[in-house]
């Protein structure tokens, strides 16, 4: 985690920098840095939110935090830019807003970056615990944004794959991240297919890795559903996050039905705001 903030606060600059080390003593518990043009920084910790009382961040500012974190390589960096983030060393993932640059109908790239929101991933011993007695079954983990679901499914796989051939699929190198190849968090045997959109990576890892077990996060639109159909109906089990607030908000979601019904996954985990699972049902417990 001292190797991780180092590099960033390299890539934040010296004012940001100093604000934070002064002002925040509590590094180990930050998850996320909001950056905006022409306002404060904000540090979350715990979700918390704390306004450093530094100068506001200029335009100028905010361009060279990016290059920074892009390693003065933007084009290497395009087909993450291009959906709206980039990943750095440490599985640091930084969303960015800007103007969208449009080429037939396809977004090809974000000009005049006016904020960013970097979240720092951390890693919680046995915060899956309370899903290892299902290590045979499907289980979709469910809560809102912030709420821990990659940090579980990050323990998980470093859990499961002590006694499971587990394979994942990292769309938005989050889970591993995976950084020039080599996975920064401790995921056990875990393989990983890094970037992969999950309809490739998934047939991809069923077919080349022999897996037992595939994850992946960010779970939930028919090109998900039609692959994890394809992985269960190949022997495979699917360990999956997806956005909702609570089991209520989640049977109202699209495709949903589509899930239950086609019986993808044996158990879901509800995890709230507080970092904790709070509720584990099964298929036949899941009612619409």
């Amino acid at each position: 985690m001292k190797k991780t903030f180092e590099k960033l606060f390299s890539c934040l600059g010296e004012k940001i920098s100093k604000s934070i080390c002064s002002e925040i003593t509590d590094f180990k518990n930050i998850n996320e840095i909001r950056i905006i043009v022409n306002q404060k920084p904000v540090v979350y910790i715990k979700n918390k939110a704390f306004k450093l009382k530094t100068d506001s961040v200029s335009i100028k500012e905010i361009q060279n935090i990016f290059a920074s974190l892009c390693e003065f390589s933007v084009h290497a960096y395009k087909n993450e830019i291009c959906e709206g983030f980039i990943t750095s060393e440490g599985g640091i993932r930084t969303g960015i807003c800007g103007t969208a640059i449009y080429e037939n109908e396809k977004i090809t790239g974000i000009k005049d970056i006016s904020a960013l929101n970097i979240r720092i991933p951390h890693e919680i011993e046995d915060s899956a615990e309370k899903l290892f007695k299902y290590k045979n079954s499907s289980i979709l983990i469910i809560g809102p944004p912030y709420s821990g679901k990659t940090t579980v499914l990050r323990d998980y796989s470093k859990y499961i794959s002590t006694c499971k051939r587990v394979c994942i699929v990292d769309e938005r190198t989050e889970i591993a991240g995976t950084y020039r190849g080599v996975p920064n968090f401790d995921i056990g045997s875990s393989t990983v297919l890094n970037g992969f959109i999950k309809k490739d990576g998934i047939k991809i890892a069923v077919r080349s890795m022999a897996p037992e077990i595939i994850i992946c996060d960010e779970f939930g639109d028919e090109k998900d559903i039609s692959s994890a159909l394809f992985a269960m109906k190949s022997g495979v089990k699917i360990v999956a996050s997806m956005h909702s607030s609570d089991e209520y908000d989640f049977v109202t979601k699209p495709f949903v039905k589509e899930i239950l019904n086609y019986k993808i996954f044996d158990y879901f985990a509800f995890i709230n705001s507080k970092f904790e699972i709070y509720k584990i049902l099964s298929a036949k417990e899941m009612i619409i």
